[in-house]
């Protein structure tokens, strides 16, 4: 069962209208409570439940309320006994017609708590709830491909609002403290570099923090109610006067939008605008990708394919007044950049750069000849724009399987335009060969891949030597220049204020971390920012040499950190880690490296509790393309499940997160190692291996070792059960790929290996999940409860939830509760 906490009702919509033009009089398909007080029924397009009530058997009705809007569609309303809740049932569907495209849930609204709870939410479609007399329970018909019919009864879901449970007797610290650090995202600066602004998540709060150097920071924005809607996309004004914000997910393929608490009102994606100075957070509009004009004069944002702007009015620095949103100019475009006067702006559109001009509102389009331009900067003068032209795009492998070397006959290339005469030259191509194809920063898709220096330099990445690493070329071409040598590689980079220099994060060094270094546009001048045993991401340079960015250590979560142009750094001091969490229990993972079964190397970070009870875990980062670090991570969820393998060594397993190859940080050779994925699955050489270096531990018993993973992870957790289950007695599989669409790759996927799976099995998937169809785990599920019943499956599904499973705090806290209870209890740990 899982209940979630519904916000108030809003806008009333058609049903509200035509009750009305009806003289109150309930629709057709409405149904009434036992005592005649109360009605429902379900709106026009299926997906909204909507109450009338009455003080009388026999009075009038009032005007009603919209008590839900879901994902899906709204089936077989049933009242309680008492009047109190409403069952109904929750039909969803992907747009395919394959048994696998369908599922569906039984759903209880309480009317006095204003909750939705999901009863027994698994893989299966759920259909006909029927309440007990007494109405402690709901019958229902479950619908399993491939199995009868089946009606099962389960307690009716209680009222109560959730909270996270204590820590028991035979835990350290509990599931709910550890995930509760707060994860900050990485700051951005206003336009002057005096100013950051940074988001945070918080158990069940969502917040903004702004920051003028020199001064405290300060919370700007709060969202309470754990109601799954995130905020990010943070954009600070030029001068620090206001910060604008998204709130809510982007839809799925169907076209819905994240709603995990199934909110009486669909929710929007937002645009949303603070002043920094004691104001209160306003709703711009609907959209996404907000940016401030360089002078202030707008706020703009990217809304129904198009570009809506709101000007903005100032009193002595105060944001003073918003005005009435209009369309600024027609999309669909993205990666927007103004020039450095606020005349101009550059940006992408169907594979190609266009200028607009501000003033006259006309766009000029860069010829680009059939290639696909992307990524546009302006020169600092701003007369010139710079590019990234790809004549061919990655090889095409299809359903994540090695398919070669990743190399183009056509390799990608740098130009630069001047905007008076719109005539592209080229002044870079990459070799043939080794980074021949575009291995870009990882940047995000706002960030910048080209960098243009005060000195006319223009820096990028290349891959050319096998490692992502800084090169610089003149602006008007040249021979590139190598900026960082050594093995590892550059992950992100920004420009510094006073455009000299590059900062950026990397492992060159020390390849399990991340730390910050500098250097200038010719090579010299190289020095190294940060060191330890933390790692510092989101270099966000400042003016007068300073510098922002983040900081994540193995018992300290990821805080905001200013460093000054002497090296001096500070720490933000917002958010607050709370007193819950429990730092001083944590133990400190050690980087390790040991032997694949094929003789390679692979690496991981071992966590070793004080006290081992001969259990171990090994846990598979996602991706493919991810690395893990031996402390919290740059990405909130890596966050989430480095704290869960804390948790499950402070339950005195033997953690070991395995850095396979097809992972990323470790050069071009182990990225696209030979036959990773469905082409042979040679990832299962390092888990394999990993196995043995774990079990030749004296602490740890070879017949009690577990795995888990998301994602890719998932897909890895299921493998090893499948193909080894001598080896893995238990698996906790979270949103895993199960199938392969290519028939080469069958043998390599869970469901090609389903006869020799016999460990237990812990399967959990939000059903909105955007990265791994939901069919993925439906198709597992189903397959092992008809092919091998034998199996013990647990099934945990999420309704509304996406890929990561953190939409919500209660939903986090929930599936790593019960999918870590179920390793520890099959390893023995009580």
């Amino acid at each position: 069962m899982m209940c979630l906490l519904l916000g108030q009702a809003g806008a009333w919509g058609q049903s509200r209208a035509a009750l009305r033009a009806a003289s109150l009089s309930l629709p057709v398909g409405a149904i009434q409570s036992p005592d005649g007080k109360r009605s429902a029924w379900v709106s026009e397009d299926g997906r909204s439940i909507w109450s009338a009530t009455r003080a009388n058997p026999t009075g009038d009705w009032s005007e009603p309320d919209r008590l839900l809007s879901i994902r899906g569609a709204v089936r077989n309303l049933a009242f309680s006994p008492d009047g109190g809740s409403l069952a109904f049932a929750n039909p969803r569907s992907t747009k395919g017609t394959a048994p696998t495209d369908r599922w569906g849930f039984i759903a209880v609204y309480d009317f006095g708590a204003r909750r939705i709870s999901y009863v027994d939410p698994t893989f299966a479609t759920d259909t006909d709830p029927v309440w007990s007399g007494d109405g402690r329970q709901i019958s229902f018909l479950r619908k399993v491909e491939g199995l009868p019919d089946l009606r099962v009864t389960k307690s009716a879901p209680q009222p109560q609002a959730w909270r996270p449970s204590a820590a028991t007797a035979s835990e350290r610290f509990s599931v709910a403290s550890v995930l509760s650090a707060p994860i900050v995202a990485a700051p951005v600066s206003s336009g002057d570099g005096r100013s950051i602004a940074y988001g945070a998540r918080e158990a069940t709060e969502r917040n903004i923090y702004f920051l003028r150097v020199g001064e405290p920071a300060r919370r700007i924005a709060n969202f309470p109610g754990d109601d799954g809607r995130k905020l990010s996309q943070v954009a600070v004004s030029h001068a620090g006067g206001a910060v604008a914000f998204v709130r809510g997910g982007s839809p799925n393929s169907q076209g819905d939008l994240p709603n995990p608490t199934a909110s009486p009102d669909p929710p929007q994606q937002q645009v949303w605008i603070v002043g920094t100075r004691e104001d209160m957070p306003r709703f711009l509009g609907v959209g996404a990708a907000p940016k401030f004009t360089p002078d202030d004069r707008r706020v703009i944002w990217a809304s129904g394919g198009g570009v809506m702007a709101a000007l903005l009015t100032w009193d002595k620095g105060r944001l003073a007044g918003i005005g009435s949103p209009e369309q600024f100019f027609a999309g669909p475009l993205a990666a927007l950049r103004f020039s450095p006067d606020g005349k101009r702006i550059a940006y992408e559109r169907a594979g190609g750069i266009e200028i607009f001009d501000v003033d006259s509102r006309i766009a000029s389009v860069i010829p680009h000849d059939n290639a696909r331009d992307q990524g546009p900067i302006w020169s600092p003068d701003g007369k010139r724009v710079a590019l990234l032209r790809q004549t061919a795009a990655r090889p095409d492998c299809g359903n994540y399987r090695y398919c070669g070397p990743e190399v183009s006959e056509q390799p990608w290339s740098i130009w630069q335009v001047d905007v008076s005469e719109l005539r592209p030259s080229q002044i870079f191509q990459a070799d043939k060969g080794v980074g021949s194809v575009y291995y870009p920063l990882d940047q995000g898709q706002q960030g910048d891949q080209l960098f243009w220096s005060d000195y006319n330099r223009i820096a990028f990445v290349w891959e050319r030597d096998g490692w992502r690493h800084l090169y610089s070329v003149p602006a008007d071409g040249g021979k590139p220049a190598l900026l960082t040598p050594g093995d590892g590689e550059v992950e992100t980079a920004a420009l510094s204020f006073d455009r000299k220099q590059l900062i950026y994060a990397t492992n060159i060094g020390d390849l399990g971390r991340r730390h910050l270094s500098a250097v200038a546009f010719d090579g010299s001048s190289a020095k190294s920012l940060t060191s330890g045993d933390a790692s510092q991401w989101a270099p966000t340079p400042l003016a007068a040499g300073k510098l922002a960015f983040v900081s994540g250590g193995w018992s300290r979560p990821p805080e905001i950190m200013i460093r000054d142009a002497g090296g001096a750094t500070k720490a933000a001091g917002l958010p607050r880690v709370p007193t819950s969490f429990p730092s001083a229990q944590l133990v400190k993972p050690t980087l390790v490296e040991f032997p694949a079964t094929d003789g390679q190397t692979a690496f991981g970070q071992l966590f070793v509790p004080a006290q081992t009870k001969g259990c171990a875990i090994i846990f598979s980062h996602g991706g493919i393309r991810r690395q893990m670090l031996p402390g919290f991570h740059y990405m909130d969820a890596y966050s989430h499940l480095y704290e869960l393998n804390q948790y499950l060594a402070g339950r005195g397993c033997v953690v070991l997160s395995v850095e396979y190859r097809s992972s990323i940080m470790r050069g071009e050779a182990f990225r696209n190692a030979p036959g990773w994925g469905f082409a042979a699955n040679s990832e299962m050489l390092d888990f394999v291996g990993a196995s043995k270096y774990l079990t030749a531990r004296k602490d740890v018993d070879a017949s009690r070792l577990g795995f888990y993973g998301l994602s890719w992870g998932g897909y890895m957790t299921s493998l090893a059960l499948s193909q080894h289950s001598d080896i893995f007695k238990v698996g906790f599989d979270m949103a895993g790929v199960h199938n392969s669409s290519n028939s080469e790759g069958f043998k390599y996927s869970a469901m090609g290996n389903l006869d020799t799976w016999t460990s237990p099995v812990f399967l959990a998937q939000g059903d909105d999940d955007r990265n791994v169809s939901f069919t993925e785990g439906i198709t597992l599920a189903r397959a092992l409860q008809v092919k091998r019943p034998d199996v013990e499956l647990v099934q945990r599904v999420f309704p509304g939830e996406t890929h990561d499973l953190y939409l919500t705090f209660e939903h986090l806290v929930s599936v790593y509760m019960e999918g870590s209870q179920f390793l520890l209890r099959h390893l023995g740990v009580q």
